[in-house]
């Protein structure tokens, strides 16, 4: 109950998935495929056309152990610690939550594409949000509920005072006032506020950079599908650290497509949000707090640091990126309008105006989204305490507690810990909103 109390954002994403873990006490790094529902795109005419029935799967990866351990004599224990939930447990679990939340939200940005705002400025107008609930429309985003805007507090701040104003129930007037944030249910989606939404610095940029000629790289596909892959790029400053995980890029001509029918919406180049090429991998162990880490990989052109997350051009300005979605431009899962034409110009984060600029990511997603699953730690034995507290049915977590006496110190080490993972399931589904 504490650790779901604690969360935000992890409370907010479909948890579903957790049951697909044993329940016997799953090893750091288990893997589960989800699998997509197919799609089809039809015929007109009597004559029958047999479509394939392509289902596509995403990945959820149990990747994190975390945990808190704390100690005390076994004096302070008859002295000292009559409200131990309060003083001790309340704290400990809200550190791991925080971590798990943090984790969530990082993950969620990083795997997120489509932007609206500006880069270094606190949303500050109504639009953003009412824009962001019609991309999803035009995705075909579910009509039903789950609808989520996570704002960090700045930019909370900033939405009320720009809502305030606007023609709203008396109620709803007074609860901003009272809280200090919008209502919770506003303009069809449901707010909440987090201090776990990250704050991304853009990369540095440089240069003009290009497709190459001709086009190379896994990322575009005629048909099929897949939830990432390279793109061949030139142009950039020679040598130089110029591009993020987390960047978003556009290919000029390339626009977003309805994925039912399969029409352009909007008049903005589609986006595609920039991965490690390495993927994200298990901390270190002994790391305190590392947040989410990147693997180490060997690019066809320039380079890549997991430690830092930056691309860095080669020596005649050439760069492999890895970026999310694929950019499909025909088939059951077409989401652009065209392939990209040989040499066509990429904007990264709307402009080189916003090169190396600080901005918090706050999120505007529906549940299915995202996903983030726990599963069960065994049970040690010939221990003093051990005990496992899991919800299967309504939150999906699981957390264990262990406590131990050691004689040689006359003393009671505890430690809490959760085994856990967030996957990406549908990008489309989900926006940044930049302050």
């Amino acid at each position: 109950m504490v650790l779901e109390n604690e969360l935000v954002i992890a409370n907010r994403v479909t948890r579903e998935y957790s049951n697909e873990f044993a329940q016997t006490g799953a090893k750091i790094g288990n893997v589960v495929s989800i699998r997509r529902p197919p799609r089809y795109k039809g015929t007109y005419g009597p004559p029958l056309n047999v479509e394939d029935t392509n289902e596509t799967f995403c990945q959820v990866a149990l990747n994190y152990q975390f945990h808190v351990d704390v100690q005390f004599t076994t004096q302070d224990l008859s002295l000292a610690m009559d409200m131990f939930a309060e003083r001790v447990l309340k704290p400990q679990i809200a550190a791991i939550a925080n971590r798990v939340d943090s984790d969530t939200a990082q993950y969620a940005f990083l795997n997120t594409a489509a932007t609206l705002g500006t880069f270094g400025t606190s949303p500050n107008s109504l639009k953003l949000f009412t824009d962001a609930r019609a991309i999803l429309a035009a995705e075909s985003c579910p009509r039903e509920g789950e609808k989520n805007a996570i704002l960090d507090p700045i930019s909370m701040s900033s939405m009320v005072a720009t809502v305030q104003g606007l023609f709203n129930p008396q109620a709803k007037i007074g609860e901003y006032i009272e809280t200090g944030m919008i209502a919770r249910e506003f303009a069809g989606l449901d707010w909440w506020e987090d201090q776990n939404i990250p704050v991304f610095t853009t990369g540095a940029q440089g240069g003009t950079p290009i497709l190459t000629t001709p086009i190379a790289g896994t990322a575009f596909l005629s048909t099929g599908w897949a939830q990432s892959g390279t793109v061949s790029t030139q142009g950039w400053t020679a040598s130089t650290a110029v591009i993020s995980v987390g960047d978003v890029i556009q290919f000029a001509g390339v626009y977003p497509v309805n994925p039912q029918n399969r029409l352009q919406y909007g008049k903005t180049p589609r986006q595609f949000v920039v991965l490690p090429p390495g993927g994200f991998v298990t901390p270190p162990n002994g790391a305190a707090n590392p947040g989410l880490t990147y693997g180490a990989a060997t690019l066809a052109a320039g380079t890549f640091n997991p430690a830092t997350g930056l691309y860095t051009s080669s020596g005649t300005g050439t760069l492999t990126l890895t970026i999310g979605d694929a950019c499909i431009y025909g088939g059951q899962f077409q989401n652009v309008t065209a392939a990209p034409a040989s040499g066509a110009a990429i904007t990264v984060n709307g402009g080189t105006a916003y090169a190396n600029t600080v901005s918090p990511q706050s999120l505007v997603f529906h549940k299915y989204a995202y996903a983030l699953a726990f599963a069960d730690l065994p049970l040690p034995r010939g221990v003093e305490y051990a005990a496992r507290a899991y919800d299967d049915e309504d939150i999906g977590m699981s957390i264990r507690c262990v406590t131990q006496f050691t004689i040689n110190n006359d003393s009671e080490p505890t430690r809490a810990d959760v085994l856990y993972g967030p996957a990406s399931l549908y990008r489309s589904l989900a926006l940044r909103v930049a302050g």
